[in-house]
């Protein structure tokens, strides 16, 4: 201030030129700075587009598995490799922190709730001294052996109260057993015939729509992938079909057990989903042990499961529907009297997956669908690892296939179904995760792999009994230097890791996948191994 008002004061001239000066410079520098934000800005823009350039090179997100876009998949893009979900890597052992759900708002009824006067929905008002009426579908030996319909029936402790125009003594309707093979539950199911309503014990709870009461045996649990589809799904499929009942989401299901095996709201398990998919979210049920010494609970419509020595049962239910007045004209709800059979099994459960991720639902021949194969690996987190994946993926990334790899236990069931669906090839160590396999398109390829240069089942044919798979046993110089072939006992351990014959892989792959089968074989095939294939 001092020196600015000497200026001023002695020489105005000179104050002019230094204020000029200043905002020369002031102009410099700002001409500077432009310049210089200029160049990163095209310096960010180049860097960018470079980036994208090789992203397309490596990913084409508007080719490559643009159908898996509706089911929302986090996934990540690695050296041309899609990782899901993202945050997996060769190295991963846990789940990456995240929540992915992306069908929440379209699962209907994921619990099995206690069969009660509380949870159940009660009929508007009990028939008053309705008779009972019945009708038998036979289809085989095996459980389900075969399935009575029944109308106006109660079910109180482990019989059926049937009212009729007699009494008669209680005969054998059901005889099976479920749990684990060294743990069974061995029970049985009765038909009983009276004449008076007084006659059926406890207070009765009249239940409306129509049930479907069946005892799935649960052998392995209710988290075991391939147990649940092969068996439980399996069986579901075998006692509708048998009783040409609808799998309708207006059925209600009691599953005779004393524990939810479907699980609950909160901790639904691997069957609960399947089997809400399995019955478009149906009503479940099941009847703790309390309850049926003290409540009865009646149905006005029931498809009752029947198995074992059940002559005399079949004989009383016949007589109940030869001796209903024929005068009488019932009104049947939804799909009932029996007569849809529409139920195939697993494969309508991914088209309702699929369906619900607003994919196609039909799973279509590979052949056509894609340009390239579509190689899906299994990714275990926890044992059975594939130790050379790098190489792996490396592999089949080089030969032109589009390569996912998949930790199924960190996401939905219906997300698996999706992706796994959308592949002509699935690739994994032996596991339940193969099982997905059925999901497949039909043309489409599965290889296990094994931990083992040489075993038993190797020579055998896998338990997908798809009709083009391939198991492939590890290489022995890699694992079992000295190991000769066939063993005298059995090398596929679970515990085990597993290493990928590479050159047997990509050779299945041409020779089995339906899209890379159509190509033209590599020149390296004609020889006796892939040249600078690292195992």
């Amino acid at each position: 201030k001092t020196m600015g008002s000497s200026l001023s004061r002695e020489n105005p001239e000179e104050e002019e030129s230094l204020l000029s000066s200043r905002e020369s410079r002031w102009a410099t520098r700002s001409s500077a700075w432009a310049t210089s934000c200029a160049i990163l800005a095209v310096g960010a823009l180049i860097l960018a587009g470079s980036a994208l350039a090789l992203a397309a090179a490596l990913w084409l997100p508007g080719v490559l598995w643009a159908e898996d876009a509706p089911a929302r998949l986090t996934d990540a893009v690695l050296r041309g490799v899609r990782w899901a979900p993202a945050g997996i890597g060769a190295a991963s052992t846990e789940c990456p922190p995240f929540s992915m759900d992306p069908n929440a708002s379209t699962r209907l009824r994921m619990e099995q709730l206690p069969l009660s006067a509380w949870t159940a929905v009660l009929a508007a008002a009990p028939p008053s001294s309705a008779r009972s009426w019945c009708a038998v579908d036979a289809c085989a030996t095996r459980p389900p052996s075969r399935v009575l319909h029944m109308r106006n029936v109660c079910l109180h402790n482990d019989t059926f109260y049937a009212l009729s125009d007699r009494d008669a003594p209680p005969v054998l309707m059901h005889f099976d057993w479920w749990g684990m093979p060294k743990q069974r539950h061995v029970f049985s199911r009765y038909l009983k015939e009276v004449s008076s309503e007084r006659q059926i014990p406890g207070p009765r709870i009249w239940l409306t729509g129509t049930w479907v009461v069946a005892t799935p045996r649960s052998r392995f649990g209710s988290d075991n992938l391939f147990h649940a589809i092969q068996e439980e799904i399996g069986y579901l499929r075998n006692l509708l079909s048998c009783g040409r009942v609808a799998a309708s989401r207006n059925n209600s299901y009691l599953l005779e057990h004393d524990y939810p095996i479907l699980g609950g709201k909160k901790s639904p398990n691997t069957l609960g989903r399947l089997w809400e998919l399995a019955t478009d979210g149906g009503r479940s049920f099941f009847r703790i042990p309390s309850s049926r010494k003290s409540t009865t609970f009646c149905f006005k419509h029931a498809h009752v499961e029947s198995s074992g020595p059940a002559t005399e049962a079949v004989a009383t239910c016949t007589r109940l529907g030869a001796s209903f007045s024929p005068g009488i004209v019932m009104e049947w709800p939804d799909s009932w009297p029996a007569g849809n059979a529409s139920f195939r099994g697993f494969s309508e459960v991914v088209e309702r997956a699929r369906g619900r991720l607003g994919l196609v639902p039909t799973v279509g021949l590979a052949e056509g669908q894609w340009d390239r194969p579509r190689v899906t690996v299994v990714h275990r987190l926890k044992g059975r690892l594939i130790l050379n994946l790098g190489y792996l993926t490396d592999a089949l990334r080089d030969e032109g296939f589009d390569v996912t790899v998949v930790a199924l236990e960190c996401m939905p069931l219906e997300a698996q179904l999706a992706l796994v669906s959308n592949s002509s090839t699935l690739l994994g160590v032996h596991g339940a995760g193969l099982t997905l396999g059925h999901t497949l398109p039909p043309d489409a390829l599965v290889i296990e792999l094994r931990t083992s240069p040489c075993t038993e089942e190797a020579r055998g044919v896998p338990y997908q009994m798809r009709r083009q798979n391939r198991i492939i046993p590890a290489p022995a110089v890699a694992v079992m230097p000295n190991a000769s072939c066939p063993p005298p006992w059995k090398y596929n351990r679970r515990e085990y890791d597993a290493v990928v014959d590479l050159d047997a892989v990509l050779r299945t792959i041409y020779e089995k996948d339906p899209i890379a089968s159509r190509r033209v074989r590599p020149r390296w095939m004609d020889g006796k191994r892939r040249p600078n294939l690292a195992t």
